[in-house]
């Protein structure tokens, strides 16, 4: 055996030492995130120096995502881990984990970032029993994306995950964050100053999901078709929802893909529209990116919203 083979050998040998990532001190940091919202930010803020793969498509019940072997890999190799937190995903994130294996993204390391850090939830829930439905939040309502305003921490977490990861280009992730956070607020300024006609209104929503946007924007929620998270409702229940949504005059009512069917019987009784909303932006068409699909739900509010009678 030659001196060449002897040293590819020993180079094979180091990778398997070593493990996934950790040969090539420049090579880009290999990031997953738990939503396409964060994968958008990870690779504005990153650019050239992060590989960014989101473990859901954005279409997904985010509560119910089902661990694939294509997750694992993802989670196994990656140098970085994103997640929403407040236990959005933990039906299915502990699990990948586990199973992974990967100690360079464990929580309370410098390779995981949550992004709720910071964060003052909402919806926290009185009562903690499984009486009030299998889908409490007991840390409060982990929706807080819906919010751009709270996106703005969403990417001051991601620059500080970066820059613990890659310190030497921290100066870099600083900088196109704040180009970026630039761009946020610009937006931020535009959605307010369109939505300001209808502070005060009132919308609809099927589960609890849309409150730190409607605090960003003075709007109201004037009930929910579910009496219980999880729990679907039942007929007193729809004709309760009917009722306040004449009395409050509501011109919106926001459903889940599967729910449209009993939205639309509200919608007809008080010619309201209803609407199915993603919760978040997709990894392709055109709701790809945070600032994009922010821009779809500011125009569905902005179309249907009905102006507050002063």
């Amino acid at each position: 055996m030659g001196r060449d083979s002897n040293r590819f050998f020993a180079f094979l040998i180091l990778l398997l030492l070593l493990g996934p990532g950790q040969i090539f001190a420049e090579d880009s940091i290999r990031v997953v995130t738990t939503t396409p919202d964060l994968a958008d930010i990870v690779r504005q803020v990153g650019g050239d120096r992060v590989t960014v793969t989101s473990l859901t498509r954005g279409s997904e019940d985010f509560h119910k995502v089902r661990p694939r072997p294509r997750l694992l890999n993802s989670v196994y190799r990656a140098d970085l881990l994103v997640q929403i937190g407040l236990d959005l995903e933990h039906s299915w994130l502990p699990q990948l984990l586990d199973a992974a294996r990967n100690p360079r993204i464990k929580p309370g390391t410098s390779g995981f970032v949550n992004c709720s850090a910071g964060i003052v939830p909402l919806d926290i829930p009185v009562a903690s029993t499984r009486k009030e439905g299998p889908d409490l939040h007991l840390k409060g309502n982990p929706h807080y994306n819906l919010s751009p305003i709270q996106g703005r921490r969403m990417v001051t977490n991601i620059i500080e995950g970066l820059c613990r990861k890659s310190p030497q280009h921290c100066e870099e992730f600083q900088k196109r964050g704040a180009e970026y956070l630039k761009k946020l607020d610009e937006k931020i300024a535009d959605w307010k100053q369109r939505l300001k006609p209808f502070e005060g209104a009132s919308f609809i929503e099927y589960h609890p999901t849309w409150s730190y946007f409607a605090k960003d924007f003075g709007l109201k929620i004037a009930d929910r078709i579910e009496a219980k998270a999880g729990v679907t409702p039942h007929a007193t229940q729809l004709a309760k929802v009917m009722n306040i949504a004449k009395q409050k005059n509501v011109g919106l009512i926001i459903s889940r893909p599967a729910t449209l069917d009993l939205a639309l019987k509200i919608a007809s009784n008080c010619e309201a529209t209803a609407l199915v909303l993603p919760h978040s932006s997709s990894e392709s068409g055109t709701l790809q990116g945070y600032i994009p699909f922010m821009e779809h739900v500011v125009r569905a509010f902005e179309g249907n919203l009905r102006l507050v009678q002063r």
